[in-house]
């Protein structure tokens, strides 16, 4: 991978969010901090991975180490009673208000870490560390903050940006086959949506993305994975969510595009126990087939949209689990505008229909093929 992939600014609900991600990254996460107080939240498997390289940067201004708290990654760490953790050490540090949190991990950690500075006295700086390729590309950008609440997922949150997200793509060289395929399902997302360009250069990779992820165990790193472009794929997708977010931080109507696959994936996330990245997959597919049908998006870039996700390891079709509790999730989704869902659906690689009126049944249908 080469060593420089990007340096964005973008202007998110007043906050100024300095996007950089090159080798070097984290050594300016001191100088960022300067002389504020500051602490890290840092994902249990990324400190154990990372360990040494985390010691040397998770610094204040002055040098000093800063106080590190030690969370699950994964969808379990985005729990109440894992915020409550957060907020309790928060407190026995005595981080004020002009202090820093600083998130590192995935995304789930991203989210709990961000919710926690967006709710700590009101409100305290945050800086993103993404260690994973769908954080870098979705959760570090964008200032959604979460936790989950039962079977809903992320209906407690807050809009708050990081001042910073640092990428630095030495510690993605860990990652495990499931990790490289959930991020390849936004960055096809973020290219469906917004970027044909950025879509053609991941359909013309598609064999060498097959040949490393298609086949092998789920859990185990995978060997060669760094030496495709990824710098130039984080930018593209990247650049089409700070595009959207940066007109409308707070999704009163185009960032609902970042939506696409998410409204059935995230019920299929919780009832088939998916990974984040692999329920939007099937929800993506299932959108393109369904427009296709519908006639409102081509047949040719539909099954190139489902082709490509499949090139990915990615499964593009599923059973459709039990309409009922199905109908619940999505009833519950915050995506819901005037007791109605509101869909989004490719009109062709590289623009969507953010209002669409889709019947659940027809979505399901869609979904297994």
């Amino acid at each position: 991978m080469p060593h420089n992939i990007l340096h964005r600014r973008y202007r998110l609900g007043g906050v100024t969010t300095d996007y950089l991600g090159d080798a070097a990254a984290l050594d300016r996460l001191a100088g960022r901090l300067g002389r504020r107080p500051a602490v890290a939240v840092v994902d249990r498997a990324v400190a154990r991975l990372h360990g040494g390289r985390l010691a040397a940067v998770l610094r204040d201004g002055g040098g000093a180490p800063l106080p590190r708290l030690v969370v699950p990654g994964g969808e379990a760490a985005k729990t109440v009673a894992n915020l409550e953790r957060v907020w309790r050490w928060l407190a026995a540090r005595g981080l004020p208000r002009d202090g820093v949190v600083v998130g590192v991990g995935g995304g789930a950690v991203l989210d709990l870490a961000g919710f926690a500075a967006a709710t700590w006295q009101r409100g305290v700086a945050f800086a993103a560390v993404p260690t994973t390729l769908l954080a870098a590309v979705d959760a570090g950008l964008g200032g959604k903050t979460a936790v989950d609440l039962g079977a809903l997922k992320n209906p407690v949150g807050a809009f708050h940006p990081a001042g910073c997200v640092l990428v630095e793509p030495a510690l993605l060289g860990t990652l495990t086959r499931r990790d490289w395929r959930c991020g390849l399902a936004e960055t096809v997302k973020a290219a469906v949506i917004g970027s044909p360009s950025l879509f053609r250069d991941l359909e013309a990779r598609a064999p060498d993305l097959a040949g490393l992820l298609a086949r092998g165990r789920a859990d185990r790193p995978v060997p060669g994975a760094l030496d495709l472009p990824w710098a130039s794929w984080i930018d593209g997708a990247v650049r089409v969510k700070g595009r959207l977010v940066s007109a409308d931080f707070r999704e009163a109507g185009p960032r609902r595009a970042l939506n696409l696959g998410h409204t059935l994936g995230h019920a299929l996330e919780l009832q088939l126990g998916l990974a984040h990245g692999e329920a939007v997959a099937l929800g993506l597919a299932a959108a393109a087939r369904l427009a296709a049908s519908r006639g409102t998006c081509p047949r040719r870039d539909a099954d190139r949209i489902v082709a490509l996700l499949a090139a990915c390891g990615l499964a593009v079709t599923a059973a459709a689990p039990p309409r009922r509790a199905t109908a619940a999730l999505v009833a519950g989704d915050k995506k819901v505008r005037g007791g109605e869902v509101r869909w989004v659906l490719p009109l062709r690689i590289g623009a969507v229909d953010i209002d669409a009126r889709v019947g659940l049944d027809d979505m399901l249908a869609a979904l297994a093929g």
